[in-house]
């Protein structure tokens, strides 16, 4: 057996163990109310709710991870009160209350990048608890959030701007990803005062996905039907060349 053929075989049986990443671009607008993930009743119930939130399908996914670029201010008015998809350049602590089943979040800033996770039917029931980042702090290594509870994302890094990539755990249940914003007037309260704010974050969503080994009598065929097909062709070999 010559090298290329060794290595052609090596390649088709190490191929069962590559991990293939696969990514898509969102763009979240300012205004992208994080409290409207699959609940359009935010939209007729509070006076300065938002616009809907974008959402990403997270059926069959076990973990993400995040890429988020570019800067939103939360009152355009001030005009030079931008920050960034960690929070960093706005004000200090931000508390909003939840809607709904949509729990709310405690942050150190305000106007960071952040997601939720609810099931395919929508948000159901009592809202969870909300988490405190304030308290967490945004540089975990990976996070794991139940259904409905509005968590932190950033710029994925543990770091601002730097750092380690984040992974982010989707629950069990999960259909679908929402992306937003959590403001309030004052920054803290009930949401609101979305109307006022522009920009938008570009979000880099990655799901890896391990492709499946196969069971070592998989591979034992796979060899043997390769061997047998680089026979075959071995014979097709000799008796064209004894013809020649």
């Amino acid at each position: 057996m010559n090298t290329i053929t060794k290595l052609s075989l090596l390649g088709l049986l190490s191929a069962s163990t590559l991990c293939v990443a696969h990514a898509a671009t969102v763009v979240v607008p300012g205004t992208s109310d994080i409290f409207g993930a699959g609940q359009p009743s935010v939209f007729t119930t509070l006076a300065d709710a938002g616009s809907a939130p974008p959402s990403f399908s997270v059926t069959g996914i076990s973990s993400l991870t995040f890429s988020t670029t570019g800067t939103i201010t939360l009152n355009f008015t001030t005009g030079n009160n931008l920050n960034n998809p960690d929070g960093i350049g706005s004000v200090s602590n931000s508390i909003t209350t939840g809607f709904g089943s949509i729990s709310g979040i405690t942050l150190p800033n305000a106007g960071a990048l952040l997601g939720v996770f609810v099931p395919t039917s929508g948000p159901t029931g009592a809202a969870p608890s909300a988490l405190n980042f304030s308290t967490l702090g945004t540089s975990f290594t990976s996070l794991a959030p139940a259904l409905d509870q509005t968590f932190f994302i950033g710029d994925g890094l543990t770091g601002n701007g730097t750092g380690s990539t984040q992974t982010f755990l989707v629950p069990s249940g999960a259909g679908t990803l929402y992306l937003g914003i959590a403001d309030a007037c004052g920054y803290n309260g009930p949401p609101g005062c979305y109307p006022d704010n522009i920009g938008a974050f570009n979000v880099t969503i990655n799901t890896p996905t391990a492709s499946t080994v196969p069971e070592p009598s998989s591979l034992m065929l796979l060899g043997t039907g390769t061997l047998s097909m680089l026979g075959a062709f071995g014979i097709r070999r000799r008796a064209v060349s004894s013809n020649a």
